[in-house]
């Protein structure tokens, strides 16, 4: 069996076990953040995706900046709210799964933007901020923040139902991007005391949009996402697998990274200049992409050679029959990294 598990593994080394067409190494924005999606409903996510981004910048060419911020920070926690409920990851008992990770990102995310705005002068953040409010909102916020949005899903731990790496991570990104949405939310509501259509160029704000859309909740939720998969790895996946990360799998090394990334993406908004502050999150967006993704297959490779084959099942990527067990022997996609109500396995 030891043998199999090898062998099999050699095969696809290099390959991402959710899309066997993708390098692990590849930053695949929804391949990564929807791991345990079909192709075609992944193709699905894209569009509505696109279509999002594609409205905020027509609400920023209109100068309805306020309502294209919001929309901004509500699209990809949208995104990943339908995902979780698509592929049932919550194993039919959705009420503590959601309350402790959408329902406690988001709750935490509106604690801190009102502690931010009763606490901490922030008058002077995009012309000249002082050293104190750096180090409060670069620094000591993103911190914070971080065990914040670790703690929910930390507690789901002890339900022996989850005892997937990929569950702590998909917990893990869902807090992160619930966080970060609901934070700006709160924290952006004085910009509509100026109206809906506000005076204002747009070129800075397409930046912020950007920002908001995609770079923000997708290191949120690489970093939060891989570190709480790190303590999933540690304590609920088999010893063997448990160095497959090396370094980086160790909870306390993954939490020390993921506050690292989250103080660099917050103190990056203070780089001059709309394009390069962006660029620099963007980067860092695409690094925690990486990491996540190979958490996600270290993950889904554990998880998918404890399955014993059984009887022929259609794959729900590639339609085709194949025998439940580690990879579909058509397209080559890990069963397990499909969804949990289509009866990939056996739990």
């Amino acid at each position: 069996m030891r043998d199999g598990r090898t062998a099999t593994a050699g095969r696809r080394r290099g390959s991402y076990a959710a899309a066997p067409g993708e390098s692990v190494a590849r930053v695949a924005l929804f391949s990564t953040l929807l791991p345990q999606l079909p192709v075609a409903d992944l193709d699905a996510f894209r569009i509505a995706f696109a279509g999002g981004f594609l409205a905020l910048v027509a609400l920023v060419a209109v100068g309805a900046f306020p309502v294209a911020l919001v929309g901004a920070a509500v699209l990809v926690p949208a995104l990943v709210l339908i995902y979780v409920y698509s592929v049932d990851v919550y194993e039919d008992t959705p009420l503590p799964v959601i309350a402790l990770t959408m329902v406690w990102g988001a709750g935490w995310g509106i604690v801190f933007a009102v502690a931010i705005d009763a606490l901490i002068d922030t008058g002077g953040r995009f012309g000249g901020a002082r050293v104190s409010e750096v180090l409060a909102l670069g620094v000591v916020v993103p911190l914070l923040g971080g065990v914040a949005m670790v703690a929910g899903p930390l507690v789901l731990m002890r339900d022996r139902r989850y005892n997937d790496v990929v569950d702590g991570a998909t917990f893990g990104v869902a807090s992160a991007v619930a966080f970060v949405g609901a934070q700006v939310i709160a924290g952006s509501i004085d910009l509509f005391a100026a109206g809906l259509t506000p005076i204002g160029e747009p070129l800075p704000w397409v930046g912020r949009i950007l920002a908001i859309a995609v770079a923000m909740p997708v290191v949120a939720a690489g970093a939060v996402g891989s570190a709480v998969g790190a303590f999933w790895l540690r304590y609920r996946a088999p010893v063997r697998d448990r160095a497959a990360l090396g370094v980086a799998g160790r909870p306390a090394v993954a939490v020390v990274l993921a506050g690292a990334l989250l103080v660099a993406v917050a103190l990056a908004a203070y780089l001059p200049g709309p394009v390069i502050d962006v660029a620099v999150q963007l980067a860092l967006a695409a690094v925690a992409l990486v990491w996540l993704r190979r958490t996600l297959h270290v993950g889904l490779l554990e998880e998918a050679f404890e399955i014993e084959i059984g009887d022929e099942i259609t794959c729900a990527n590639c339609g085709k029959s194949t025998r439940r067990h580690t990879f579909c022997g058509n397209c080559g996609i890990a069963l397990h990294a499909l969804p949990k109500r289509t009866g990939r396995s056996s739990r």
